[in-house]
C-alpha cells in the first residue's frame, strides 16, 4: 500500500534481474518525491491521505477486504515490485514503523471495525436497488476518466444505517450537493482529509451535517451515515 503512494518506478536490482523483472506499470505516484528516504513532509501528508483513500475504498467495497500485513502501518518493500527471492528487511516486517505511524493504524483499526459495524457492506451479493449513483450534484459521470463519484447505501434491506460516500479524485477540492435527504441528518464518520483523531470518528460521536452541500478537499473521501431509527 505504501509503495504504491511512494515509488513511481519499480526497484527491483536486488533481485538480480538487472531491474527487468516485475511490471514496468506500477500504477503509483511518490506524490512528488521518490521513496522512503527524507522524505519532506508535506509529502509524507499528501501519501498518508491517499493511504487512507486507498483504505477507505478497500472496506467499503462490496465483496472479501484482502491487503498486505503491514499495510496498516505503512509498511515498505523499497519500491521492490517482485521480491519473490527476497528474505530479507525487503519483506520482513518492520515494526518501528507501527510506533511512527500510530494515527494511520488507528484509521485502518476504525476502518475495519466501520465495516464490521455495517452489515450493508459486507453482503453476499452487490447492493442492486439500493444503491444510487451521483456525482457532486445529480448527475453521475461513470466514464472510464471519472475523477468524482458518490452514492447512497441504504442499509434498510439489512436492518442498518444508509451510508452517503463522496469520493473526489480531482486535484482541486469540490462542492458535493447531498442528494438522498429526509427528515433524519446525515452524520459524518469520516473525512480523509481531516487529521486524527477527526478523519475517522468514535462510533456514537459522529457529527451532524446541517447543510446540503459538503465541501470535499482534493484527494479525499467523505462518508456521512443516517441512523436506522
Amino acid at each position: 500500500l505504501y509503495d504504491q503512494v511512494s515509488y513511481t518506478h519499480r526497484r527491483n536490482w536486488a533481485n538480480g534481474h538487472e531491474n527487468q523483472d516485475g511490471p514496468a506499470e506500477n500504477f503509483s505516484s511518490n506524490c512528488g518525491h521518490e521513496g522512503d528516504e527524507a522524505v519532506p513532509p508535506a509529502v509524507l501528508k499528501r501519501r498518508i491521505r491517499l493511504a487512507k483513500n486507498f483504505c477507505c475504498l478497500l472496506f467499503l467495497a462490496n465483496g472479501t477486504p484482502m491487503f498486505l500485513m503491514g499495510d496498516e502501518f505503512l509498511q515498505t518493500q523499497g519500491g521492490n515490485n517482485n521480491p519473490y527471492n527476497q528474505d530479507n528487511k525487503t519483506t520482513w516486517l518492520d515494526w518501528s514503523r507501527l510506533d511512527r505511524h500510530t494515527d494511520f493504524f488507528r484509521f485502518f483499526s476504525l476502518m475495519i471495525a466501520f465495516r464490521k459495524a455495517h452489515p450493508t457492506l459486507c453482503r453476499s451479493r452487490f447492493w442492486r436497488d439500493d444503491i444510487h449513483w451521483y456525482g457532486a450534484g445529480k448527475e453521475v459521470a461513470m466514464s472510464w476518466d471519472s475523477s468524482h463519484l458518490a452514492y447512497c447505501l441504504r442499509g434498510n434491506a439489512v436492518s442498518d444505517d444508509d451510508l452517503y460516500v463522496m469520493i473526489n479524485n480531482q486535484s482541486y477540492d469540490m462542492v458535493f450537493t447531498i442528494q438522498d435527504r429526509s427528515d433524519h441528518i446525515w452524520m459524518r464518520a469520516i473525512d480523509t482529509a481531516l487529521q486524527s483523531p477527526m478523519d475517522i470518528l468514535e462510533p456514537g460521536t459522529e457529527q451532524p451535517v446541517h447543510s446540503k452541500t459538503y465541501l470535499v478537499k482534493a484527494r479525499s473521501i467523505v462518508v456521512l451515515l443516517r441512523r436506522s431509527n
